[in-house]
């Protein structure tokens, strides 16, 4: 028992002796001292943290070794970790610069007692006792990117007649809405292909035979690991929402079958829009059929599939298999227009949490010009509440990510420009978003315009069209940004062509503005990456990089990437404090926020405006499961995932035998074997089966394999 506890507890029949009164009280002083002193200690503790210089350790075996010299690491390498080593006490902060494996053990116990898988970015505080590690918190830094149905987000379902939140409606898709085709025309569609294998076998229109009982299918000329395979519909323009591939039935079918491809459609078979990006599709199994979901769906009388990469070491790229669906429910139909009023209201929940901690859920009406202006120019939007002067919390809306940092700055490290595939599309949002410049090379057999500047990839730019200065590279948003820093990828084979003298400039709706003035940059090496921090922050929706003059005037200007970060709120890890940078003041002030999550007003998002706050749990239906396939689950609770607890259970429907199932993991490898599941993203949950379905030993303790009449019901809850 504690010492208060001690001096607090309750002894029936006594009576209470003034001189033992006197002295409890004085313990407890002396206690509530010996408390506070800790405590201050602990807090100086923490300022000295904040201090202490960043050592940097590449770290290849499952050993981490730390010194004593600093408690700030940032730690490379990507083997998995299973132990901490190096200090006996104290705090230490860790920032993971690439993807690993961490270990929990008896002697590393991690939060919630599981594995982590970390991410660039990531940011891990833990506490040092005795020779053990204990993980005080952690921050992900998790990619954003969506390939699924359009994301149900914190913004609120629709409700039913009987006024429940309606967001669980099952989503029912069509058969297959191609036609057996028994050449490249008929009288309701024609197929094509960048190229095929031969004439006989492995020409476009056999993927759409309904079936892959033979080895035949879609190839690509050999020796071409790259295509696309295209669909025109005569006399329809289906609303196609899902797709699926399978792998041919031949035992290699992994080293030819798809692993990064985009799907996209058109009314002209000119002008394409892109409806899905999809990477790294790998481990594919003979006569393997994965579900797809477009992430923007319209009426098209053009699909189209490219295949940018191949899953193995193949010569050639195909499946033996395409299907298209459509919706029979419309359960999330195109918000053409919202008109948002005390009337009319779109309203969110705050998630503060429950009960439990003494906070009720919380609604708040979106209804603010600029709220308005973001769900309709498709921006993804960061969603919280900030205390207000009158010491009330109000909500925002913001486009800029926040940063978690061991120290002050102003910039989020996301970069606000999506990847642009185009002068006007981008990967992730429809419209919008527009590269330009002022001149593009055009070379014999190349081709170097805006975009590339904008499409996250190193080893390819934008290059002018005339030799020296004097040329320009822009971006266009389709709302306000406040930028507080610029960055500049030089060329990865022509670096001499980077700017040495210029101006960054935005656009504020009346004029163009000077953010930052570049003076004599100099000496640029391959892929140098070089960071301008904005000399003025105001709001633009346009910004321009202006270069007067480049390191050789014999060279064209180029630029491999341009990146724009936007002004953010950043919360300093040691002080677990969120600070905002005033622009007036020039100064960081601390703030109390509250972030509840993102919203990515995409394409989609509430069927009907009058709406009441989501529920915080998604109970999947019960799932039957095959063998070797891949599940995705829909949820609408829209929050990080480190903030999401899942479980579940799978049952064997002959035996009647049920156990829980766990993410990721194997109770006993040799005896009990659980599907592997994985995050996609915030609204977005997949579920791979192996070919063995359940491994377990029953109520006399004999050994079960069982490979059909499998079910799996899947929970999400969020987690306080």
């Amino acid at each position: 028992m504690s010492l208060i506890n001690d001096l607090i507890e309750f002894k029936p029949k006594t009576k209470a002796i003034a001189a033992d009164v006197n002295s409890n009280f004085e313990k407890l002083r002396l206690s509530n001292n010996e408390h506070e002193e800790f405590l201050n200690k602990l807090r100086d503790t923490f300022d000295e943290y904040k201090t202490n210089v960043l050592y940097e350790i590449e770290c290849n075996s499952n050993v981490l070794e730390l010194n004593t010299n600093t408690n700030n690491y940032k730690v490379s390498g990507t083997s998995t970790i299973s132990e901490f080593a190096g200090i006996n006490d104290g705090f230490v902060f860790i920032e993971f610069v690439s993807t690993r494996q961490i270990i929990n053990s008896p002697s590393l116990r991690l939060q919630n007692n599981v594995d982590r898988l970390t991410k660039a970015g990531d940011i891990g505080i833990y506490l040092f006792e005795k020779g053990k590690v204990k993980e005080v918190n952690y921050f992900t830094s998790k990619e954003e990117k969506t390939n699924t149905l359009p994301t149900q987000t914190i913004i609120d379902a629709p409700r039913d007649n009987n006024g429940k939140s309606n967001f669980l409606n099952k989503i029912e898709f069509s058969q297959d809405i191609m036609p057996v085709m028994e050449a490249f025309e008929n009288e309701i569609c024609i197929v094509s292909s960048s190229s095929q294998y031969d004439a006989t076998n492995y020409m476009p229109w056999k993927a759409f035979r309904h079936h892959v009982n033979d080895t035949q299918g879609w190839l690509t000329v050999n020796g071409v690991k790259t295509g696309w395979l295209k669909i025109e519909f005569k006399n329809i323009q289906p609303k196609v929402t899902a797709f699926s591939i399978t792998s041919r039935n031949t035992a290699d079918a992994n080293t030819h079958a798809p692993c990064d491809f985009v799907i996209e459609g058109s009314n002209d078979d000119i002008n394409w829009t892109l409806l899905g990006d999809y990477t790294n599709n790998l481990n594919w199994l003979q006569k393997e059929k994965r579900v797809f979901a477009l992430t923007y769906f319209d009426n098209f009388k053009y699909y189209r599939i490219t295949i940018n990469g191949i899953s193995g070491a193949g010569t050639y790229a195909g499946f033996g298999a395409l299907e298209l669906y459509e919706t029979l429910n419309d359960f999330m139909p195109m918000v053409a227009k919202v008109d948002l009023s005390l009337d009319n209201p779109m309203l969110i929940n705050t998630g503060i949490g429950k009960a439990k901690i003494g906070k009720i859920n919380q609604l708040s009406v979106l209804s603010q010009a600029h709220t308005i202006e973001n769900f309709y120019n498709n921006a993804l939007m960061y969603i919280g509440y900030i205390k207000n002067s009158e010491n009330r919390f109000e909500h925002f809306v913001s486009t800029a990510c926040p940063v978690y940092t061991n120290a002050l700055q102003k910039h989020s490290n996301k970069n606000s420009v999506p990847t642009m595939i185009s002068p006007t599309t981008s990967k992730e949002f429809k419209f919008g978003y527009v590269a330009s410049a002022s001149s593009h090379y055009v070379p014999q057999g190349g081709n170097f315009p805006a975009y590339l500047a904008f499409n996250g990839v190193w080893n390819n730019k934008w290059i002018a069209n005339v030799v020296g200065g004097n040329q320009w590279l822009q971006i266009d948003f389709p709302n306000y940004r406040k930028a507080a820093r610029f960055t500049i990828v030089a060329s990865h084979d022509d670096p001499a062509g980077s700017v040495k003298n210029g101006f960054i400039k935005g656009f504020n709706g009346e004029e163009w503005i000077i953010l930052k003035k570049i003076h004599n940059e100099v000496n640029w090496t391959a892929n140098e990456v070089r960071h301008f921090d904005a000399d003025i922050i105001e709001e633009c929706n346009k910004f321009k990089l202006e270069i007067t003059e480049i390191q050789d005037a014999a060279k064209r200007a180029q630029v491999a990437e341009f990146e724009i970060h936007e002004i953010t709120n950043c919360f300093v890890i040691p002080e677990n404090k969120f600070y905002s940078y005033n622009i007036e003041t020039q100064e960081f002030e601390e703030k109390e926020i509250i972030y509840i999550g993102r919203a990515k007003t995409q394409n989609n998002f509430i069927s009907e405006i009058q709406s009441y706050a989501i529920e915080n749990k998604y109970t999947s239906e019960e799932t039957e499961l095959k063998p070797s396939t891949l599940y995705s689950f829909f949820h609408n609770i829209g929050v990080d995932y480190k903030n999401l607890k899942v479980s579940g259970w799978i049952k064997d429907k002959v035996n009647g035998f049920i156990m829980p199932w766990c993410v990721d993991s194997n109770f006993d490898a040799n005896i009990e074997l659980n599907n592997y599941g994985f995050y996609v993203d915030d609204c977005q949950f997949n579920v791979r089966t192996p070919a063995t379905l359940m491994n377990y030993k029953d109520y006399n303790n004999a050994a079960k394999a069982i490979k059909a009449n499998v079910t799996l019901v899947l929970q999400l809850e969020r987690s306080f």
